[in-house]
């Protein structure tokens, strides 16, 4: 005699319980995990395939990407250099322009005071010179496409005393240093 005392009938439905209990049992701790791990590394794989597209896409352009960054390496030439020297840099750059385009610089006076972000550093540069309208075009035009980044933040034009042809000119440029 068994010791429940159990019909044929109820020990077939205990073993069938218990039977489906183990399946279940061995669904959730052992099945369960592979299939949260099978999840978890399809979106892993989803995710690289992502970046994988974007870096084909990248290596598609990386000729244009040259050709704009070539644009733009000059204006890092002064990277990691100290104040003095990139003051000496662009007061340089701005006296070699002058000459090229015939302006006569009278004074040049670099501000003490730069302002700096996380990225660049702006140094102010004063300057007066003369010239006739021509030339204060080229020597804008050859400030604005120089290899160092030059802007140019105030402008005053006032006409000669003894020359109307001519022009006392005064302006504020910023060279922008990137560090």
């Amino acid at each position: 005699m068994s010791p429940l005392n159990l019909k044929k009938r109820d020990y077939v439905l205990l073993y069938l319980a218990v039977g489906l209990f183990f399946v279940w049992l061995v669904a959730r701790v052992v099945l369960n995990p592979f299939h949260e791990k099978l999840t978890d590394l399809e979106e892993e794989v989803s995710e690289e395939e992502l970046k994988l597209k974007k870096g084909i896409g990248l290596i598609e352009k990386k000729e244009t990407i040259s050709r704009e960054y070539g644009k733009y390496a000059s204006y890092f030439s002064l990277e990691n250099v100290s104040d003095d020297e990139a003051v000496s840099r662009f007061l340089r750059e701005v006296e070699k322009i002058g000459c090229e385009s015939r302006v006569t610089i009278i004074d040049m006076k670099p501000q003490k005071e730069t302002e700096s972000d996380k990225f660049s550093k702006q140094y102010q540069i004063n300057i007066k010179a003369e010239g006739n309208m021509q030339q204060l075009v080229n020597f804008l035009y050859a400030l604005h496409h120089s290899e160092l980044l030059l802007s140019v933040e105030k402008l005053v034009l006032l006409p000669k005393a003894d020359n109307l042809s001519d022009l006392n000119i005064t302006l504020t440029l910023v060279g922008v240093s990137f560090l």
